[in-house]
């Protein structure tokens, strides 16, 4: 992929390390769970049905944005290439 940003580099070569990558993980999660204790984060099982509701229109629409973002760039049209045999220059004074 051309022009990557340096965030997308980085996680890159971050997540090229297996242990690295596991480590990062289990300390995503253990932040996940330790919001989830003080109640900084509710689950759909403690979400009012109208919260429910909500939260899984927010999430279709990000999912439908998601994949037209993907097919747009799936679907990006370029030019041909222009072929590498020139033509013959003719000059003005050849006859």
């Amino acid at each position: 992929m051309l022009n990557r940003s340096p965030q997308r580099r980085y996680r890159a070569r971050h997540d090229a390390d297996p242990e690295r990558r596991a480590a990062y993980l289990e300390k995503q999660r253990e932040a996940w769970h330790r919001l989830g204790s003080q109640g900084k984060v509710k689950t759909v099982a403690d979400m009012s049905e109208r919260e429910k509701r909500r939260k899984r229109a927010y999430w279709k629409k990000a999912k439908q944005n998601n994949r037209e973002r993907k097919s747009r760039l799936e679907n990006v049209v370029t030019p041909p290439d222009s072929p590498d045999i020139h033509p013959p220059q003719s000059s003005r004074w050849s006859s």
